[in-house]
């Protein structure tokens, strides 16, 4: 369980960054890993960019969130083009 938490904080530290540089909107990390309906706002709220890390890191979270139900993973299909162009002007 400890492990899983901390897999938990790390993917919604992730979306806080996501989210910050996408739409300028702070979230709590820390909140939201203990309040449902934080987590399900913010998940929501990430779905509605056009980001596809905010998506794969919105579902990540629903199948590892101790207070979600559990959904069924539904593989997240990337176009090779745009997987490359991901790191042409990125760092690693």
């Amino acid at each position: 369980m400890a492990g899983e938490m901390e897999v938990l904080f790390s993917l919604s530290a992730r979306i806080h960054v996501l989210l910050r540089r996408e739409t300028k909107r702070i979230v709590d990390v820390e909140w939201m890993t203990v309040n449902v309906d934080y987590v399900r706002e913010i998940l929501t709220v990430s779905r509605a960019t056009e980001s596809p890390e905010l998506h794969e890191l919105a579902q990540r979270i629903e199948m590892l969130h101790p207070l979600l139900p559990r959904i069924k993973a539904t593989p997240i299909v990337r176009d090779a083009k745009e997987q490359e162009a991901k790191y042409l002007f990125s760092l690693r």
